[in-house]
């Protein structure tokens, strides 16, 4: 077993004194080959045991291979952390600086953590730790230097991909599908099979101005992707808007793969680099198409984006695939009865489940009606006396008569909870409007509290540096941090009861009260809930607030309700009548 395997594996708690951390990275698969890693491990050891006088059982090496210092992401590096932030370490050395970060304010993160745990830091290679006050300054000169030759590389690197897309070379990206890579010419020439499929999507975008169309015949007739995976309107819509199916090379065009888009002065655009699939001309017409098509959709969306709430979205799964169901505003009803529309996501996004749909029309006085025989059935607890009887009281109304009966699990769970003192979903006990406890000045509270804060932090510091028996530097980096965190969650609190109170004409709170105590009076009456006519009275964001309260999950079968699922985690799964 190598020396660095062995070494990580030995549990720190075993130990009786702090380890000392060697740190070793090189990035590259070349440096890894010409023993870079041996070398650096070498080097370390001797220093440990020459310099330092540190025995040898004290000693860990951490190795990432082959990883990059530009961020944290290392699983060797993050190890050794875990074990810093501990308190089961004294030490961490380092052959080089940039061994172990290149990033200004990353190493300035993980500098606070061996500072906080008493951590001494040392580069062998530029001869300073952190234990002086120069080796301190030095590392933080030297770290400044450092990222600062990685960013120049970076830049370096980028002109060297710029030029070679300026003069029509390949840069290494993924083959988009229709072309494959040819390794003689070093350059992507049109798939033989892929390729008819490209030019038969702009014909049929042509004609059916549709991706979703497009999307269901692809996925219909088993035309997988370049991956083998599924189309969706999304991937078919890339299809359409790249412009290297028509012979165009365009680089530099975003921040990264699916990053922001850049300024289009900054884009690299070469005509004529590849062979193409599609004319210009009908790439044109395709994407001028797709611009008018989505034109048309924002404008007719973003209002109605902004203004309806779903009661069930979020809620709904698809019992066919397990999809979430998303949801949109079927047409409107009599008494301003305005209902949503569930469906299933693969169903809408890729037309791989067949599943049926499902409207507030029927899953409202559903839900509804169910939350409200709970309520009855918490009332009634003392003569519910079998399971039967609580399987009668909880399907009572003409929304459950295709029901047969409840999954005997669900109904044992509830009966179990009636029985040994009401569990959450089994009971709902809202504060009444004219017994409301009396309204408290909470704005008051909070600039109280952050004034005791400040006071506080004042004091805090003062007894930091006046007085070294006090406390640790630890102790009081860990307890400043706290109280500033709370007195920036108290200014966020602040600003939001400012805006709240700068717009008083709206009178949300009353509505919402107002709402939320007729939802509660209704769950209380014994009296079937008229869904239709119930719902337009109340704001249907604090219905789906209370539902969101209530329940988990709600599944949907053939356009039914087949299980609800709440907060406590019991499962309601509903046995139906066969048709």
């Amino acid at each position: 077993m190598p020396a660095a395997t062995a070494a990580a594996r030995v549990p720190c708690n075993t130990l009786s004194e702090p380890i000392v951390a060697l740190y070793v990275r090189v990035s590259t698969g070349y440096q890894v080959d010409k023993d870079s890693l041996p070398h650096q491990k070498k080097e370390l050891k001797n220093y440990c045991k020459y310099v330092l006088k540190i025995p040898e059982e004290r000693i860990m090496i951490f190795e990432d291979a082959g990883k990059s210092a530009k961020n944290t992401k290392r699983p060797a590096y993050e190890r050794m952390m875990q074990l810093v932030r501990a308190g089961k370490v004294s030490h961490v050395i380092v052959y080089k600086i940039d061994r172990i970060s290149r990033n200004l304010v990353d190493f300035s993160l993980m500098y606070d953590d061996f500072k906080n745990n008493r951590v001494t830091f040392v580069s062998m290679n530029e001869q300073f730790d952190t234990s002086t006050a120069i080796g301190e300054a030095i590392l933080k000169i030297i770290l400044v230097f450092a990222e600062l030759e990685r960013k120049m590389t970076s830049e370096r690197v980028m002109d060297i991909m710029i030029g070679r897309a300026r003069s029509g070379q390949w840069n290494g990206a993924n083959v988009p599908f229709g072309y494959k890579w040819d390794p003689v010419i070093e350059f992507p020439v049109v798939d033989e099979k892929e390729g008819p499929i490209v030019k038969m999507m702009f014909d049929m975008y042509e004609k059916i101005q549709s991706s979703c169309k497009i999307r269901d015949y692809l996925n219909s007739h088993d035309i997988a992707t370049k991956r083998g995976g599924e189309w969706t309107s999304k991937t078919v819509a890339d299809i359409i808007r790249n412009p290297m199916y028509k012979g165009t090379y365009r680089y530099n065009y975003r921040e990264s793969a699916r990053g922001k888009i850049k300024p289009k002065e900054e884009w690299i655009v070469l005509d004529d680099v590849f062979m193409p699939i599609v004319t210009a001309e009908q790439w044109e017409h395709c994407n001028a198409t797709m611009d008018s098509n989505a034109a048309a959709r924002n404008n007719m969306c973003s209002q109605s984006k902004k203004k309806y709430s779903h009661v069930f979205g979020g809620l709904l799964r698809c019992g066919v695939c397990g999809s979430n169901m998303i949801c949109d505003k079927d047409r409107p009803r009599d008494n301003c009865f305005f209902p949503s529309i569930y469906r299933c996501g693969n169903r809408w996004r890729k037309n791989t489940c067949k599943a049926k749909g499902i409207t507030d029309v029927s899953l409202g006085p559903f839900i509804f009606n169910y939350i409200k025989n709970v309520v009855q059935a918490t009332k009634q607890a003392e003569s519910i006396a079998t399971l039967e009887a609580l399987e009668a009281v909880l399907l009572t109304g003409p929304e459950f008569k295709d029901i047969a009966g409840i999954d005997r699990a669900g109904l044992t769970a509830a009966f179990d909870a009636l029985k040994g003192g009401p569990a959450a979903t089994l009971q709902y006990k809202p504060i009444p409007l004219d017994t409301a406890a009396p309204v408290v000045d909470k704005a008051a509270i909070l600039a109280s509290e952050k004034e005791k804060n400040l006071k506080a932090l004042e004091r805090l510091k003062r007894l930091y540096l006046f007085d070294d028996n006090a406390m640790s530097e630890k102790e009081y980096l860990e307890t400043k941090q706290g109280l500033e965190v709370r007195n920036a969650q108290i200014e966020n609190e602040l600003a939001e009861i400012r805006a709240d109170e700068s717009n008083p004409g709206t009178a949300v709170g009353f509505i919402n009260s107002a709402s939320s105590f007729l939802v509660a009076h209704k769950l209380n009456q014994a009296e079937h809930i008229n869904y239709k006519e119930f719902a337009p009275l109340v704001d249907d964001a604090v219905l789906k607030e209370f539902v969101g309260t209530v329940i988990e999950k709600i599944t949907i079968i053939g356009g039914k309700v087949d299980s609800i699922t709440f907060k406590n985690g019991m499962e309601h799964k509903f046995l139906r009548k066969e048709e």
